[in-house]
């Protein structure tokens, strides 16, 4: 770093610290070394501006802007300069050049919502905060903005919820509490709330608006795409899907010109595989044109929300047997032939296979929950079975944003593991191959398939599902296909097994069913516990020992629990005076929207928590949110009798089995409640939670049924 940034460094922290002093003789240490840094121009007319001279702030940002046009932050910090010297019209003119430079620049939202209104435009400032507010729904002072343009509007009522909302994010906001005291006397008492909904007119033409302009918009990177995303969370608002109105526009006029955009923008806001069905049908039909990194990266984002149980449940089932799955055979085709890859046919040897080679799409550490069960499963055909095995770690999720797909996804990669490498978990050792490409690529795709034909195996294992590099050896050597979650997989292995025991093709449309079913086998995933944590107590999580204790566990936390959950959680303390809700898992935007609710206080976000069993040995009950995941937090919680509260859905249900999943929310609410005051009641379901955990809590005989499925096939194929 040069002595002029490390200047420039030093000087911003200063100024964060509220050090105007020091910060301002640091920046004027940077400009002695470099006369045209525009940095730290702007940054000593910002500080002219906080010390109460506007006119010196203006010249010196104006000649920052001379050096640096293309920072909006240099326009709109301009535009607050002038509007406090009176120059209105200039200020407005400075906001939006910025907001030409970044459409999503929040704070110039925010500046020219105040200038509009000290204009007086009251319609044309609340539209400027409510931009504010769709890509940052809690921001106090956009929602202060928004109360004070209503309140000139005239629209006392809705200001007064603004004002609320300003409220509920930042209780000290002493403008904001004076306004909605003011109020108060003119609206009546228990007066029904006015929320601001973005599923009104006024919201959605504002929203729908910026919504075209950033679709577009050809620039901005994954920036733009989490832009959209969170436009597209405020046509949602707490709905399934956006109304009627919002979604009959679009189809009057499509977004844009990019299939994929356009198809995955439509997709989120209504939920309909109409939109993923015609994406599908464009990549096969132009697939000469599609670079297969792009193709791989949109079957992956489309199973993703599959996976999170995005879409309508009507066309579900044709979709999941018919569409997707074509997609993924394609794929798999067109890397065969693009990259010339042709898999050498082995001498396969009968009997029980010795060789074993489990490849992942994703292995990470610290790991989570599908690598910590690759692992065991590994492990446990090396050392309790004579096995060698080979741990093949794909990394074949996309981690790199390579499509212009909403929302966008990228998936973690260990960088340490790489290549040829012992991993160790809990005193075991199993070797492993990684590859650390962060898209497909024919080096990648040929390293993975090298890396297995040098091994050798008599069998190659799937494990989780679609695993591209597995289902290259398909029909050339014995494949099994192990998934790691309830549900059809596109998996092409001879022999995919079943999550829990049951037929997943049941349901499946006739015309798709028989290639699915005629290499489907019985099989139960079991879960193998990690070691119970002795001497655990709520004071290591900041947790009351009075309160009755309900944990929501997982990692993908901010997707699973939907605003409709949290309703239904509120709800429950509401019946549950005693209660807290204890989340466990990583988080970003969940604890602003649990600050929300109207039980808040008693709804508590730990984070990360590693010793998951720790938390369970003084939970009292575990709520599973409506999702497809989550088998194995729910197993684990039954391991240490806590009692699983489950919609009739996912992985979870199938670990407790058919009678203890709930068919609606009344059902769901009800169980919770008599857990949380009927202490017998919660005592006898602890029993039986560590009974059902003893069902499942089969891995090792999960395993010799894999040998066995596997002796079928070497033997199968020994005789061709």
């Amino acid at each position: 770093m040069s002595d002029g940034a490390e200047l420039l460094k030093q000087g911003l922290v200063a100024h964060q610290q509220g050090n105007l002093p020091g910060a301002l003789a640091l920046y004027r240490q940077v400009l002695a070394l470099d006369r045209v840094n525009a940095d730290a121009t702007h940054l000593i007319g910002v500080i002219a501006y906080q010390t109460g001279d506007p006119m010196t702030a203006i010249n010196v940002i104006q000649r920052a802007i001379a050096l640096d046009d293309r920072n909006p932050a240099f326009h709109s910090n301009l535009g607050e300069a002038l509007r406090v010297t009176g120059a209105l019209d200039k200020a407005v003119e400075a906001h939006r050049q910025a907001l030409k430079l970044d459409a999503n620049f929040i704070e110039a939202h925010r500046n020219l919502g105040v200038v509009e209104l000290a204009r007086g435009n009251a319609q044309a400032s609340a539209d400027s905060f409510r931009r504010a507010l769709a890509r940052d729904p809690a921001s106090p002072p956009a929602w202060h903005g928004l109360g004070l343009a209503l309140e000139a509007l005239g629209r006392k009522a809705e200001a007064a919820n603004a004002y609320d909302q300003c409220l509920n994010h930042d209780p000290a906001h002493a403008e904001a509490r004076r306004h909605r005291e003011a109020l108060a006397a003119f609206l009546p008492l228990n007066a029904p709330s006015a929320a601001p909904d973005a599923g009104s007119a006024e919201w959605a033409d504002v929203v729908l608006q910026d919504l075209r302009a950033q679709c577009r918009d050809p620039n901005g990177g994954l920036e733009r795409l989490a832009a959209i995303d969170r436009l597209c969370a405020t046509l949602l608002g707490d709905r399934a899907t956006a109304p009627r109105a919002i979604l009959d526009a679009l189809e009057e006029d499509p977004l844009c010109g990019d299939p994929i955009l356009d198809a995955s923008v439509q997709f989120r806001l209504s939920g309909d595989l109409y939109h993923y069905e015609r994406l599908i049908h464009t990549v096969i039909g132009n697939g000469v044109d599609w670079p297969l990194d792009v193709a791989h990266a949109v079957y992956w984002s489309i199973s993703r929300q599959v996976f999170l149980g995005r879409p309508l449940a009507t066309r579900l089932a044709a979709f999941t047997a018919g569409d997707l799955p074509r997609l993924y055979r394609w794929i798999l085709r067109e890397v065969r032939q693009r990259y010339a890859i042709q898999v050498a046919p082995a001498r396969i040897r009968p009997g029980t296979p010795q060789r074993v080679a489990i490849v992942t799409n994703q292995f990470t550490q610290p790991m989570h929950q599908p690598s910590r069960d690759a692992f065991d499963y590994a492990r446990r055909l090396q050392d309790e079975f004579g096995c060698a095995v080979l741990l093949v770690n794909g990394n074949l999720l996309p981690s790199v944003v390579v499509t212009a797909f909403v929302p966008p996804f990228q998936a973690m990669v260990t960088p340490s593991l790489a290549d040829a490498m012992p991993v160790t978990e809990g005193g075991a050792t199993v070797q492993s191959w990684s590859s650390i490409e962060r898209s497909l690529s024919e080096s990648k795709i040929r390293g993975l398939v090298d890396a297995i034909e040098r091994f050798d195996p008599d069998l190659v294992v799937s494990f989780g599902g679609s695993v591209l590099a597995a289902d290259l050896f398909a029909g050339v050597r014995p494949t099994l296909c192990i998934p790691t979650t309830s549900g059809l997989t596109c998996s092409q292995a001879d022999i995919v097994l079943s999550f829990d025991g049951g037929d997943p093709t049941v349901g499946v449309p006739e015309e798709y069913r028989a290639p699915f079913a005629e290499r489907f086998r019985p099989f139960v995933f079991g879960y193998s516990a990690p070691p119970q944590v002795q001497n655990a107590n709520r004071a290591a999580f900041g947790l009351s020992d009075d309160a009755f204790l309900f944990t929501v566990v997982g990692g993908r936390l901010d997707d699973e629990v939907t605003p409709a959950f949290v309703d239904r959680l509120d709800h429950l303390l509401d019946l549950c005076p005693g209660a807290v809700v204890a989340f466990a898992g990583p988080v970003a935007s969940l604890p602003a929207r649990l600050g929300r609710a109207r039980n808040a206080a008693r709804l508590r976000c730990l984070g990360f928590v590693g010793e998951i069993r720790a938390l369970y040995r003084v939970a009292d009950a575990y709520l599973n949110p409506p999702r497809q995941g989550g088998g194995g937090s729910a197993a684990y919680a039954l391991a240490d009798g806590v009692p699983v509260v489950t919609l009739n859905q996912g992985d979870v249900a199938a670990v407790v089995g058919a009678a203890r999943a709930l068919d609606g929310f009344d059902a769901y609410i009800e169980r919770a409640k008599r857990l949380c005051h009927d202490p017998a009641f919660r005592r006898d379901e602890a029993v039986e939670a560590r009974r059902l955990f003893a069902a499942v809590d089969a891995r090792h005989e999960a395993v010799e049924r894999i040998l066995a499925y596997g002796r079928s096939l070497t033997e199968r194929f020994s005789a061709r």
